[in-house]
């Protein structure tokens, strides 16, 4: 069971407001990595702009918030530079099969065990109703066939909606900083399959992680002491891209 707790940000710079369902355990994916537990979701401040901000939710894996505070992690950091609410849900070596009947594993310094992505749809829909959510997955997904993984994720979009069905669905592809040209397996041809799945349909598809910015230089400075996870400097420009594809493909901010 997922543990909550409240948090406010201080700082002023920060005018977004942030929080977290952030579950720990082993990241199958990056062995000996493990993340510090981020905080609950946020009080029901406002920001200084707006009194109704837009709200986002972010759901995946360590990468989703491998900052060792959930508002300083790449995704919300994104948030703020867009003006959102936002609230992570993060289970460390979790995908769309990964940390479900596949391959389920005990939660670090939590009781019971982990769950997959769509596993975890239900509860948080009765938790959140976000205008934007953001699925940030498949990292961990390598061992089974694509084939399989792609159901799974064609699956997971269709569940997303159905919790969801006013929100703007996003799939961001999976990929990791350390090489950013790596599809992971997940090629094109995967890429456009997904994309034509009926459970696709209205989904806003982005590859922030093979920006130019990125793919075409040397990350090692932008990586952490497990010269796979983004240290701060990666988290920002990581928050960067994101925010760039986004605005690119007109998903809104607050108003």
């Amino acid at each position: 069971m997922m543990r909550w707790r409240d948090l406010a940000l201080g700082a002023a710079a920060l005018t977004t407001l942030v929080g977290a369902a952030v579950v720990l355990g082993p990241d199958v994916a990056t062995p000996g990595h493990t993340p510090n537990e981020a905080a609950g979701p946020t009080t029901d401040s406002v920001t200084s702009d707006t009194a109704t901000p837009m709200s986002a939710l972010f759901i995946g894996d360590s990468y989703t918030v491998s900052s060792n505070f959930t508002e300083l992690s790449y995704v919300c950091r994104a948030a703020v530079q867009m003006r959102w609410k936002c609230d992570v849900s993060a289970i460390p070596g979790s995908g769309y099969i990964s940390g479900g009947e596949a391959n389920r594993f005990p939660l670090a310094g939590e009781p019971g065990s982990s769950t997959s992505i769509p596993e975890r749809v239900p509860s948080l829909a009765a938790e959140y109703s976000p205008d934007v959510v953001v699925l940030d997955g498949g990292r961990n997904d390598l061992f089974p066939p694509a084939e399989d993984v792609g159901k799974a994720m064609a699956y997971t979009l269709g569940e997303a909606r159905r919790a969801w069905p006013h929100a703007t669905l996003v799939f961001l592809r999976p990929r990791y900083l350390v090489n950013p040209g790596d599809n992971l397996g997940f090629d094109d041809d995967f890429m456009t399959r997904l994309e034509a799945d009926p459970a696709a349909a209205g989904v806003v598809f982005l590859d922030p992680i093979a920006d130019p910015e990125l793919a075409g230089r040397d990350t090692s400075d932008l990586l952490g002491p497990d010269h796979q996870h983004p240290n701060s400097l990666g988290e920002q420009r990581l928050a960067d891209a994101l925010v760039a594809a986004l605005r690119a493909h007109g998903v809104g901010v607050s108003p």
